[in-house]
């Protein structure tokens, strides 16, 4: 039940297997003290979903207020009526909570679960969200149903998050399923936008989704390192500083 709904109720769980709440109590105290589970009121929760959670908000507290501003910056070149693809990460969240307060229509496509939740519900924007299979231990949609329906789309902007971007080879990512994704989003928008804050720059990742010649603009904050963001210039990649 914990694998499958990520959540156990007590009194759902006593009833389904036709025992005492005590016994489901006990259970779960076992489940807590293997690590499978976190107890919590009225049942528990899985553990893994825990640890994805804490792991995702850490990295957003990270430079948390130059990706605000970072993300700010970047919505402020949507235009009503644009379609804008939104990769996954915490600095692309920032842009798509910008976009939400900014209150300007436009189509926003996704294949973030986390992005796609902060943009629900607000009249203005219509969400997207790109199919595909929703990858272990990161809340994104990966594989060939991401990538086809990505084929099928022409966005007026992407804003592409990076694990780094390096002066000579380009941004990249860690995984191939992520980086895959990534590199047909940017080929299939007008403009590329990379928002990334200072501690991306200089950085290499295992895969490479995009070369330096494919990105247009570089939106970081004002710490960035000069002679990265200098190489960057040289190679005709517009930097924006906030």
């Amino acid at each position: 039940m914990l694998a499958q709904d990520q959540s156990v109720s007590t009194m759902q769980a006593a009833r389904r297997f036709g025992v005492n709440p005590m016994t489901i109590r006990r259970d779960l105290k076992v489940l807590e003290d293997s690590g499978l589970a976190v107890r919590c009121y009225g049942g528990a929760v899985s553990a893994q979903r825990i640890t994805l959670e804490f792991a995702f908000d850490q990295r957003r507290r990270r430079h948390m207020k130059e990706k605000a501003r970072i993300g700010t910056a970047a919505a402020e070149q949507v235009e009503p009526g644009q379609l804008v693809f939104l990769d996954t990460g915490t600095t692309t969240l920032e842009v798509a909570r910008a976009l939400a307060r900014r209150r300007i229509p436009c189509q926003i496509a996704t294949s973030s679960l986390v992005v796609a939740s902060e943009i629900w519900g607000h009249e203005e924007i219509e969400l997207m969200l790109l199919g595909g299979r929703a990858r272990r231990g990161s809340p994104d949609l990966a594989g060939p149903g991401t990538e086809l329906m990505l084929e099928r789309l022409t966005a007026d902007v992407a804003f592409m998050g990076s694990d780094g971007v390096d002066p000579t080879r380009g941004c990249f990512a860690y995984e191939v399923e992520t980086a895959r994704v990534c590199e047909q989003m940017a080929a299939h928008a007008r403009r590329v936008v990379v928002v990334a804050d200072r501690s991306k720059l200089g950085l290499a990742g295992s895969v490479r989704y995009l070369k330096i010649e494919g990105i247009h603009e570089l939106i970081t904050d004002h710490g960035a390192d000069r002679s990265v963001v200098a190489a960057l210039q040289q190679k005709g990649v517009k930097v924006t500083l906030v």
